[in-house]
C-alpha cells in the first residue's frame, strides 16, 4: 500500500513539475496541441498542459545577424523579431526570406546606400513582423 502510494506521489511531483514552463526574458514560445490549437507564451512562469503540449516554436526576440553573399551584394544583416505573431510562420524560413528579398532589392536598386536599401528591406518584411535595424555593405 504505502508503496503504490509513494508511486502516485511521485507521478504527481513529475507531472507538477512538467506542468510549470519558465520562458525568459527576450523569448517567445507556442505551443501546440495534438488537436491543432496553439498558444502563444510570452516571458514569465506558465502552466502548460504535460503531455497534451509542447514546443513548436521557440523565437528569440533579440537581434540576429546574417552574413549574405550572392553576385550582386555582399553584406551583413542585423535583424530582429518586432512581432511574434505575425513572425510565427516564416521563423522557420527567416533567414532565407531575408537573403532572398535584399538579393531583389539589391538588384533592382544597384549603387543604393545602406540606408535606403534598410528602409525599403523594413517596408517588404513588416508583414512578416521582422525588423532589419542595420545593413552593413562588404567589399566584394
Amino acid at each position: 500500500m504505502s508503496l503504490l502510494l509513494f508511486a502516485l506521489l511521485a507521478l504527481f511531483l513529475a507531472t507538477a513539475f512538467l506542468a510549470v514552463k519558465r520562458i525568459p526574458e527576450g523569448t517567445v514560445v507556442t505551443l501546440t496541441r495534438f488537436d491543432g490549437h496553439a498558444r502563444r507564451l510570452e516571458p514569465g512562469t506558465h502552466f502548460v498542459l504535460p503531455l497534451l503540449e509542447r514546443v513548436k516554436h521557440r523565437i528569440s526576440l533579440g537581434g540576429h545577424m546574417l552574413d549574405l553573399s550572392a553576385p550582386e551584394l555582399h553584406a551583413r544583416v542585423y535583424w530582429q523579431v518586432l512581432e511574434p505573431a505575425r513572425a510565427e510562420g516564416v521563423i522557420e524560413r527567416a533567414e532565407a526570406l531575408l537573403s532572398q528579398t535584399a538579393v531583389e532589392i539589391c538588384a533592382a536598386q544597384r549603387g543604393a546606400e545602406p540606408a535606403q536599401l534598410k528602409a525599403s528591406l523594413n517596408q517588404r518584411l513588416r508583414d512578416f513582423g521582422l525588423l532589419i535595424t542595420r545593413i552593413e555593405l562588404l567589399p566584394a
